[in-house]
């Protein structure tokens, strides 16, 4: 598949932003085929490097307040000479694209957004883009990761300590329970890796896919939460970031 990234440089200026996103792409296995970066002088030099290094065209816009004009305008002129192809990204935290967006799903265009979580209208932007993904939340996660993995440790060393193992012997029968619900199969863990077979790369892969995928195969019900039942194989399935998963990655052991 391809993809159109727009990128506004006034938003999101910097090379960490630029290179996150273009990791995404890496992950997702599409060909970014239109680079484009609009801002001010000044912004668009500061990330020329990582530009030149992605290959990304850049367009100084006209002066203060006219970045958001020059990309809706260079988004519809590719449109209507049919330049554009079946997917979208654009790079920035604030709705100002929202209209731009609306018009090229009308188009038949998947329309994702990458977005900055401290900067962006989480809700105005979930209402008018297919996807949202927050590159500072997958950093944030990174830096969090030793955390969960202590946490996961400390109830083995207490089953291996207590002769009874009662605590153990509660817990077996509760995620049966919450199974025999929901999903099809018993053996879960085994059932969601041939559901998703883009987890057993060990990548990140989006959460949202994750969820269809689970529910095509009948793995997970139509009102279940998919982060409920990756929750129960947390030494198993990393959700990041913490608040609000946005990516899924399995850890190989």
């Amino acid at each position: 598949m391809n993809v159109a990234f727009l990128l506004d440089a006034d938003n999101l200026s910097s090379a960490s932003d630029v290179d996150q996103v273009f990791d995404h792409f890496r992950r997702l296995g599409v060909t970014v085929t239109v680079r484009r970066a609009y801002g001010g002088t000044e912004k668009l030099a500061g990330i020329k490097e990582v530009l030149r290094k992605h290959a990304v065209r850049s367009f100084i816009n006209q002066g203060k307040g006219t970045t958001d004009a020059a990309l809706i305008i260079d988004a519809m002129d590719l449109m209507h000479h049919d330049a554009l192809p079946g997917m979208v990204a654009i790079g920035s935290s604030d709705a100002d694209f929202a209209p731009l967006a609306v018009r090229l799903r009308e188009d038949g265009i998947r329309v994702l957004c990458f977005a900055l979580r401290d900067k962006a209208d989480a809700d105005a932007l979930a209402l008018v883009y297919d996807e949202v993904m927050y590159l500072d939340g997958a950093a944030r996660a990174e830096r969090a990761e030793p955390a969960p993995r202590a946490a996961r440790k400390a109830p083995a060393t207490k089953k291996a300590v207590a002769a009874p193992r009662a605590p153990a012997a509660k817990a077996v029968p509760v995620p049966k329970a919450s199974a025999n619900k929901v999903f099809a199969t018993d053996d879960e863990f085994e059932d969601i890796l041939e559901a998703v077979p883009a987890l057993l790369s060990g990548e990140q892969v989006p959460l949202n896919d994750v969820t269809k995928q689970l529910r095509d195969a009948k793995v997970l019900g139509r009102s279940a939460k998919s982060t409920a039942l990756l929750g129960r194989y947390a030494a198993d399935f990393r959700l990041t970031p913490e608040r609000n998963p946005a990516y899924v990655q399995w850890i190989k052991r």
